[in-house]
């Protein structure tokens, strides 16, 4: 189990654009990697895609806009939105204040790029996204102009929204991606929330609002707003909630298809 506060990390600097803060690496997963990434106020990030991983985005703080492919979507603080592999997408800020999201990297296939960390795929990409942020082209010498599709992802306005009851509510099925799936989970306070291992899936969980536990087997963490906790797949856990209720996005990552079971 991995539980870290979403300020505790790595920080990585993109050419100057972003910043990422590394929660989750790539080391440490199958094919899991979460990070909180920050733009830049005023900035229209660079156009670029990804062959080999598909992307959630789950913002916390500012205002701006998410291209993705034709599609633009408004985006302020709870909004969430899914970016599937091979479609050209943009970060551009418009408020005034920087962008932050939380960054859900789902890889695609074990190599996960090729790259071993998060820090060493962005040593390996920074010039490109600076070249394509100042020239507002994906297509740039590097890049490759073949993986661009028009698909809009889906955008999910209002993802820590919801209901009051002990059950959660499915943002995003594995029917509309390739590997990952979301979730947000409600724990009533004083109850708890019994999770079936999940014999395909590894999980991520980012505390949205309240307190409480995750107990795997005889491990225990303290969970806080903020906090973002890796559970491996195949792995029992349970969710308790203390003085109020706790409520999560739960990130799943299907990974039984490239793994030997």
């Amino acid at each position: 189990m991995i539980c870290r506060s979403s300020q505790q990390g790595q920080r990585l600097d993109v050419a100057g654009l972003n910043q990422i803060l590394v929660l989750v690496d790539r080391s440490e997963t199958r094919l899991t990697e979460v990070g909180l990434n920050t733009w830049r106020k005023g900035l229209e990030g660079p156009p670029h895609s990804h062959e080999a991983k598909e992307q959630i985005f789950y913002v916390t703080a500012g205002s701006g806009v998410v291209v993705v492919g034709r599609a633009r979507y408004p985006v302020k603080p709870g909004s969430l939105v899914y970016v599937p592999p091979r479609v050209v997408h943009q970060t551009i800020v418009t408020g005034e204040e920087p962008l932050t999201y939380l960054l859900f990297n789902a890889f695609l296939d074990a190599s996960k790029e090729g790259h071993a960390s998060f820090a060493e795929h962005i040593e390996q990409v920074k010039l490109l996204r600076k070249q394509q942020a100042e020239t507002q082209k994906a297509d740039v010498a590097g890049a490759s102009a073949s993986l661009s599709s028009d698909h809009p992802g889906k955008h999910v306005p209002e993802a820590d929204g919801g209901p009051r009851s002990g059950s959660g509510a499915l943002l995003l099925d594995r029917s509309e991606t390739c590997r990952s799936e979301v979730a947000r989970l409600v724990c009533l306070a004083g109850g708890h929330v019994e999770a079936v291992t999940d014999p395909v899936a590894e999980r991520t969980l980012y505390v949205l609002k309240g307190g409480g536990q995750l107990a795997l087997g005889d491990e225990t963490a303290e969970l806080h707003p903020g906090d973002v906790a890796f559970i491996p797949w195949h792995t029992p856990h349970r969710l308790i909630a203390t003085q109020s209720d706790l409520v999560c996005l739960c990130f799943s990552t299907r990974v039984a298809d490239a793994v030997a079971v």
